[in-house]
Order: structure tokens, then C-alpha cells, then sequence
């Protein structure tokens, strides 16, 4: 529900992505400009994007799952020279629903832009069907790229299915898992993955690494 958005080479502001759904996000909401809020942290690992220089990275969202990406999408962008090819693939339920759908299509001049809306819609001339099918469409090449995905989890699972039927190893493949936090800091279990703490053990795992958990995610 809550994520950072802005790329950590940006130094002047930090940018958030809040859903408005529950108590907490609703009195975020609600503020006003000039409030004061606290933030702890950062507690977790990131994306290793040193490790991926000079890798083509593939950018997979479905829904609210492109905020937690959109953080490492903006570092690829800010440092363009020292990476291939970048994609981005993204889809929601409806055109409405496509969160950062206005700077997707500024993307555009950018990297190359594959969106899709679940079922068909008028003036909607893009691909229409689930993101993992859209995957399969678009069909990256795994030589020497990287696959970064998030979403519903259920779109995830059969995200990966694609990309490894397209040949993507287990290592070539990484998500965050967005599970439910609460301390932060290791010690309620609200986010637990078997002995797995998701708040600093994770969230990002590549799948070779989430294969050998406990599917509880």
C-alpha cells in the first residue's frame, strides 16, 4: 500500500505511492501540504543493480505492483549508459487503474513501452489480456537480461512460468515481496516467509532464491 517511488539518486525529495485503503493511508491522505510525517529506516535489501550493469533490464508490473518497481526503473533511467536494453511491460484491469499511466507514455522516448488493459475498452489500441500473456507476446530475449516484476501475486507466479518458458534461468528473475509489515525490524512475524523476516531479509529475492522458502507469499 505504501511505496518509495523515487529513484534514491534523486537527493531533493523522497516520493511515496500510498494507496488510499485503510486507516493509516486514509489519515496520510487526508493531510494537509506542510504536515509533518516520520519515516524510519531503510531496513531490507534493494535491487543489486550494480550487479546487473550491462544487462538488458525487463521491467513487469501488474496493477499497484509497478510502484515498488518504479523506484529501480527510475535508477536504470538515471544512469541509461550503463545498461542495454530497457522494457517495461504493464498492465491493469482497465486503463483507469494503470497507475503512472501519463509518465508510461512519456517513457516512450525513453525505452521501449508494452501496456495492456484485461479486457477490451474502447479507443484501446494496445494489448488486451493478463500481463503473463503479454509477456508471451512480447517475448523478451533472456540472453543477457534481467526480469524484475511485481504485482498480484497470483499474476507473479505466472509471470515467472513465462519467463522461464521463454528461458529465463532462476537468477535472471526478481521480485519484491510485498508482504504485510508491521515492526519492521524482524521481531512480530507479521511478514514472515518460514524463517525468512520479508522487512529485513528481503524484500527482494530472485526466484532461485523464493523457490527454497515456504510458498506463504
Amino acid at each position: 500500500m505504501i511505496s518509495i517511488s523515487s529513484s534514491p539518486l534523486t537527493k531533493e525529495h523522497l516520493q511515496f505511492s500510498i494507496l488510499k485503503t485503510g486507516r493509516v493511508t486514509c489519515a496520510i491522505h487526508d493531510m494537509d501540504i506542510g504536515e509533518v510525517i516520520g519515516i524510519r529506516g531503510p531496513y531490507g535489501n534493494g535491487f543489486p543493480l550494480d550487479k546487473w550493469q550491462g544487462k538488458n533490464l525487463i521491467f513487469i508490473g501488474g496493477g499497484i505492483g509497478l510502484a515498488p518497481i518504479w523506484s529501480v526503473l527510475q535508477t536504470a533511467l538515471m544512469q541509461r549508459d550503463q545498461y542495454k536494453g530497457l522494457t517495461l511491460i504493464y498492465g491493469a484491469r482497465s486503463s483507469g487503474d494503470l497507475v503512472f499511466h501519463q509518465e508510461c507514455e512519456a517513457l516512450r522516448e525513453k525505452m521501449t513501452v508494452h501496456l495492456s488493459v484485461d479486457r477490451e475498452e474502447e479507443n484501446w489500441s494496445e494489448f488486451v489480456g493478463f500481463v503473463p500473456n503479454n509477456v508471451k507476446d512480447k517475448a523478451p530475449l533472456p540472453k543477457d537480461s534481467i526480469a524484475i516484476t511485481c504485482g498480484p501475486p497470483v499474476m507473479i507466479k505466472f509471470v515467472i512460468m513465462a519467463l522461464m518458458e521463454l528461458g529465463f534461468s532462476e537468477d535472471q528473475i526478481y521480485t519484491t515481496v510485498e508482504n504485510k509489515m508491521k515492526c519492521g525490524i524482524g521481531k512480530c512475524g507479521r511478514c514472515n516467509i518460514g524463517p525468512h523476516y520479508v522487512c529485513k531479509d528481503g524484500p527482494v529475492y530472485s526466484w532461485a532464491e523464493l523457490k527454497e522458502l515456504p510458498q506463504e507469499f
